[in-house]
């Protein structure tokens, strides 16, 4: 007999809002509430028991039991939105993200050769000189706001190795005009209200929608023209062909270079910022990065032969992405009536899993609030115990290219300058897609191996990660 409603039993707070109320305070603080009912709850808590029925899932049996199943449970959008059919939303929000079954399958292994390893390491001299031209702007004493500076960097990174494009050219908006899309998708106003009525959120969001299909579409008909630009990602997927020789469609391409772009975009700008921010905080580990790169590249930018021998780098980067993971969430809804756990679940309940959640776990990370890249000499988690990029079948296909990107910019950054908080400074998290800083990071340019400025740190940012007054 099919399940109508979730178990009765299973634990979670009173909702008298509805599912209204419990998405507001979701999209108000998605970590705080996380943390709640995590505490309040345990591994498994409802804040709807019934439709559109809603429920979180904690810890590596679950996130295995949820990411491995796509057939079970399908990848969703974050915000539940009445899109209107044949709209640029619509086929913009046709990637593979939302996508699941054969065609997620299909247009994953066409997409696959875009990103194998070689390709994205050629992409490393564009990296290094995007990443020098940025520095060559900065000057000693100088106070800038961090976030959107590697923002900025990493639009242009993406501009140029995904579309080919410079960032001075007005065909490079195309990144800005995904930014823009982006923030509405995540808006509040949007989820709360999906009504295409004149001055409300939705509608400007079916406006960039929009005119960003429009500047897609115009790019891709740029790249039929020129058969001889082969080197950026764009170029890759309009000559890719899967094993029966089907390619994907001009409305396909439109879907899939929009989450393209947040592969190589947000993830990386945010992890950036993130890292930078808790070397800020720990001179000791900054002192001794420092030193390695110094000993391996002498002031150069790294090559990718000696990206390998940078093991501190590495460590560095894995812990702040674990500390503070790009993507905080991952929902998914299940297609038939199955059991998670001891409890029953009806088709088209929404199962919410955290890697924040995870890797803040002490049975996995001693002491997991603490920023320790030593621990990655001693563990090794599973696939499902750390999981920055997702898991999967869905897992995050730019993956390799993020992490080329960040080590890089890091090593040549981190040669040339540090960087210390500003005195006085308010972090507090902004979660969204990807979770990034809410006031941004503004910093104070300095030279390597000079005393850090230090001040205490305010904000909630102090919830997730030990401030020691020491380094």
């Amino acid at each position: 007999m099919a399940v109508t409603s979730l178990s009765p039993t299973i634990p979670g707070p009173y909702a008298p809002l509805g599912w209204r109320g419990q998405a507001l305070a979701f999209l108000r603080d998605p970590i705080a509430l996380m943390s709640a009912l995590r505490r309040d709850y345990g591994n498994l808590a409802a804040i709807l028991h019934d439709y559109p029925w809603w429920l979180f899932a904690f810890g590596p049996a679950y996130n295995q039991h949820v990411l491995s199943d796509a057939a079970l449970f399908h990848s969703t959008p974050i915000a539940p939105l009445t899109t209107p059919p044949n709209s640029a939303l619509a086929r913009l929000t046709n990637n593979l993200l939302t996508m699941n079954g054969e065609t997620h399958r299909q247009q994953r292994r066409q997409m696959l050769p875009a990103f194998h390893r070689k390709r994205v390491e050629s992409y490393r001299d564009d990296m290094v000189a995007l990443t020098e031209a940025m520095l060559a702007g900065w000057h000693l004493g100088q106070q800038l706001d961090v976030a959107r500076a590697m923002q900025h960097l990493t639009l242009c990174i993406a501009s140029r190795t995904l579309f080919g494009v410079d960032a001075t050219s007005d065909t490079s908006s195309v990144g800005t005009l995904i930014h823009d899309w982006m923030a509405a998708l995540e808006s509040g106003g949007v989820l709360l209200l999906p009504k295409d009525l004149p001055a409300t959120p939705f509608r400007r969001l079916l406006r960039l929608s929009d005119q960003l299909e429009a500047r897609i579409t115009t790019m891709i008909a740029q790249k039929r023209a020129d058969p001889t630009a082969q080197h950026d990602v764009l170029a890759m997927l309009l000559a890719a062909r899967d094993e029966d020789g089907t390619a994907l469609s001009d409305e396909e391409l439109i879907g899939q270079a929009s989450v393209i772009f947040i592969a190589g975009h947000e993830t990386s700008s945010n992890a950036l910022t993130w890292t930078l921010f808790l070397l800020a905080q720990h001179p000791r580990i900054l002192a001794d990065i420092q030193s390695e790169l110094a000993g391996v590249l002498r002031g150069g930018a790294p090559t990718l032969e000696q990206l390998g021998r940078l093991p501190l780098l590495e460590r560095v980067i894995k812990e702040s992405m674990r500390l503070l993971p790009p993507a905080t969430f991952m929902m998914r809804y299940t297609t038939r009536p199955t059991q998670l756990g001891p409890y029953q679940l009806p088709i088209g309940a929404t199962v919410t899993i955290s890697p924040y959640i995870t890797h803040h776990s002490p049975d996995l990370y001693p002491l997991p609030e603490r920023f320790n890249p030593a621990r990655w000499e001693k563990i090794a988690p599973g696939t499902y115990e750390y999981l920055p990029f997702g898991a999967g079948p869905h897992m995050c296909l730019g993956s390799t290219f993020a992490m080329l990107e960040i080590k890089i910019v890091l090593a040549i950054l981190l040669q040339r300058y540090q960087l210390a908080l500003r005195p006085g400074a308010r972090i507090d998290r902004n979660v969204k897609i990807t979770m990034s800083p809410r006031q941004g990071m503004p910093m104070v340019v300095q030279l390597p191996g000079t005393a850090l400025l230090r001040a205490e740190v305010r904000g909630n940012i102090r919830e997730m990660v030990e401030l020691r007054s020491s380094g």
